[in-house]
């Protein structure tokens, strides 16, 4: 490919009517363009820096490359057959890789490869996907890393579902359980989670615990310079709507219509996310996937349809912080 673009925002998606994942320069939505594309065997692709992407192999690697071309290096390897094994997150500053290894949760990085917590095995049960979720990330300045999952559970401490530790030495900072939904905002770092009954909670590594509000999200996710968590919830209908928490007002808005769900930020102001629709024959009832997809402006209050059929990730993912 050719020079990348310096500071452009970017995602990894794939482009309606193309099943191909490509590298898209949106910095200018109107002329969005493809800088380059992954080959159909690579899983799970996400940025390490503006110039260079992680993805894994159907052989348990976890790879790095980049975008420009040239060898590619493994940044670790991973065990199948446990749900969850292969999660993976990239640190801020690129050099640290962290995941799942089967029951085990591993960190990678310039000083080795360490473990960082042995968890109980996961019991044979059903998931219930607005309940069950799986986060593991590192905080956005970097400090810390996240690991609240509702599948490896029994354990408390070094052994309990969720968990903070610090990326430096591989330390417990913090632990509980019950929680689910995980995503980190802000910097300082901030980690946001619920409880099974919709109680929003905040852990900080200066303050500790702190009860927020009631908010009963699905897959929340942070905006890059951590202003706002963008989320599905379910309505009383049973299909999603897609809502804003404000970090700094702890305060929701709500996007219109319902039939909406899967949010991703695309920069600090814009969202991509899908449409849906009640389904009664679909698995669980869950609602079922429209096939159109939407970008909507925070600021702008407003959806257009979107060219980008699905958002794997998107760059920068932590920009000058917003409050």
């Amino acid at each position: 490919m050719g020079t990348l673009p310096a500071g452009d925002n970017m995602v990894i998606g794939t482009v309606t009517g193309d099943p191909t994942v490509v590298v898209r320069d949106i910095q200018d939505p109107a002329n969005a363009r493809n800088l380059c594309t992954f080959d159909t065997s690579v899983l799970a692709p996400e940025f390490v820096s503006a110039s260079a992407v992680a993805y894994e192999t159907a052989d348990n690697q976890i790879i790095g490359a980049q975008l420009a071309g040239g060898p590619t290096r493994i940044l670790a390897t991973y065990g199948a057959g446990v749900i969850g094994s292969g999660q993976y997150a990239i640190s801020p500053d690129g050099r640290s890789v962290t995941y799942l290894d089967g029951n085990t949760w591993r960190l990678a990085g310039p000083s080795g490869n360490r473990v960082l917590a042995t968890l109980p095995a996961v019991p044979g049960r059903g998931v219930n996907p607005d309940e069950d979720d799986s986060f593991l990330g590192f905080s956005p300045d970097g400090l810390y890393i996240a690991l609240f999952q509702t599948f490896h559970v029994g354990g408390t401490g070094e052994t309990a579902p969720d968990q903070v530790r610090r990326a430096s030495d591989g330390t417990l900072a913090y632990s509980t359980s019950g929680m689910t939904m995980a995503v980190w905002a802000s910097v300082p770092s901030r980690l946001f989670f619920r409880d099974a009954t919709g109680n929003l909670h905040r852990w900080d590594p200066s303050t500790g615990l702190s009860s927020m509000t009631s908010l009963h999200w699905i897959r929340p996710r942070s905006s890059p310079d951590g202003r706002w968590i963008a989320y599905t919830f379910r309505t009383t209908s049973g299909i999603g709507g897609i809502g804003f928490y404000s970090v700094q007002a702890n305060s929701v808005s709500n996007t219109t219509p319902p039939g909406r769900s899967g949010v991703r930020f695309l920069t600090n102001d814009l969202v991509w996310y899908k449409g849906e629709r009640a389904c009664s024959t679909c698995f669980g009832g869950q609602p079922t996937p429209t096939g159109v997809t939407y970008i909507y402006s925070i600021a702008g209050t407003s959806e257009i349809t979107s060219r980008l059929s699905d958002v794997n990730d998107a760059w920068p993912r932590v920009t000058a912080p917003g409050l």
